[in-house]
């Protein structure tokens, strides 16, 4: 971990946002009506963490032809119905962001998701004004996750250096771009997406490049914020 953490890259789907489920059922429905079968769990050991361009080529190899462009607008329309009435916050998620404010550590979002999607997600949470200004995509960046691209850019927007930056995952994509934009990753297990794989996941998330894996927001603050007290010596 950074002997100073000045700034905390969030991914969204199943970090702060329990919305992996959502996302990863609509998926997968979305991907069978289109000639590309595929299960939730298939989906889930597929395209978690991943970018919707990475969607549209499976799709394309899957059926021998192109994606048709509208899939995006398609499957965001079946999840946004579903985020209107089931989409939630994460357990502790806005206390953890009260805490790392009032310590002064800078927080925002890396999703592989599009603009539009997060834009609409964090207006449902309540959270557009909380990450007003500090929330990415990879559609901002030529490559998505694994590729260290998005996590660089949005260091590089907020303003600090890859090692002064950790990058909290649920994904192993996610976990391989931290690593290769040289910042710490603590992977988060918390999402209902993960139940029944938490083991599991931990020991990829570990094996991807994660110092470590928490299931909570509480234990997160608990790595997170010592870290920069300690650095920072008593008041």
């Amino acid at each position: 971990m950074p002997e100073t953490i000045r700034l905390v890259i969030f991914d969204f789907d199943g970090v702060i946002a329990d919305s992996e489920a959502i996302a990863l059922e609509e998926l997968a429905a979305e991907m069978t009506e289109r000639g590309a079968a595929v299960s939730y769990e298939e989906a889930r050991a597929l395209f978690l963490g991943v970018s919707t361009a990475r969607h549209m080529d499976y799709i394309a190899e899957r059926t021998g032809a192109p994606c048709v462009p509208d899939f995006p607008d398609v499957w965001h329309a079946r999840l946004y119905r579903r985020y209107r009435s089931e989409l939630a916050a994460m357990d502790g998620i806005a206390g953890l962001l009260d805490d790392l404010e009032r310590e002064g550590i800078a927080c925002c979002i890396a999703s592989g998701g599009s603009p539009q999607r997060i834009a609409f997600a964090l207006d449902c949470l309540g959270l557009t004004d909380r990450f007003a200004g500090a929330a990415f995509s990879a559609e901002a960046v030529p490559r998505g996750k694994p590729a260290p691209d998005l996590f660089l850019h949005a260091a590089a927007e907020m303003g600090y250096a890859p090692g002064e930056s950790v990058v909290v995952e649920d994904a192993v994509a996610g976990a391989e771009a931290a690593g290769a934009a040289g910042m710490a990753c603590i992977g988060f297990l918390g999402g209902s997406h993960l139940e029944g794989h938490r083991d599991a996941q931990r020991r990829l998330l570990c094996e991807a490049g994660a110092r470590t894996a928490v299931e909570s927001h509480g234990a997160l603050g608990a790595l997170l914020l010592p870290a920069t007290a300690c650095a920072r010596g008593p008041a």
